[in-house]
């Protein structure tokens, strides 16, 4: 497994359930100083969250992360 792709999802994972949602997303990006709108969070979202479920999984955190990569 990926560490950087494993550390960064337990970052984004706020409370540790495996799923990452969108008000943790956000609060993990605010916390390393960065501006993220809720129409950003919703475009992440609509292109990880595969299952419509409205959290992110590692499985689908990990396919778009490296989909990421071959841009």
């Amino acid at each position: 497994m990926d560490d950087e792709l494993a550390s960064t999802f337990t970052e984004l994972d706020g409370n540790g359930d495996g799923q990452i949602t969108g008000a943790e997303f956000h609060a993990a990006m605010t916390a390393r100083g960065e501006s993220i709108t809720d129409e950003e969070i919703a475009s992440i979202f609509a292109d990880a969250d595969a299952d419509r479920d409205g959290q992110i999984s590692f499985a689908e955190f990990s396919v778009a992360w490296h989909r990421a990569d071959q841009v």
